[in-house]
């Protein structure tokens, strides 16, 4: 009885016939490593809005982000970046209005009604 050597693996090493599913590693398919971020979309929309109507409202956007981008979590989060972005630029100029109304008295005609 004589034995044979196995046959040689075949290139990459892995299983005849099996190769990895599409998209990088894993396979993980929605949600998986390099997917965006599930808020990534609602923010930035509501960092959008809230420049346009109500800044204040980008507060909550940026603890929202800033609390997103210390956990990534391995999603793609360059819409969350930009929501930030967006939302401290908003803050900025809602905090200059304020103090250029301030400084030269523009808010001043109002206040006699």
């Amino acid at each position: 009885m004589s034995y044979e050597s196995s046959p040689p693996p075949p290139p990459g090493g892995g299983t005849p016939g099996w190769e990895p599913p599409p998209g990088g590693q894993g396979g993980f398919g929605l949600g998986g490593p390099g997917a965006e971020h599930p808020e990534g979309q609602k923010l930035l929309i509501t960092s959008i809005i809230a420049l346009i109507c109500c800044a204040p409202v980008n507060i909550w956007v940026l603890v929202k982000s800033n609390g997103i981008l210390g956990a990534p979590g391995g999603y793609d989060v360059n819409k969350v970046k930009t929501a930030r972005i967006i939302a401290i630029v908003s803050l900025v100029l809602w905090a200059l209005g304020i103090v250029f109304n301030w400084s030269t008295g523009a808010m001043s005609n109002f206040s006699d009604f």
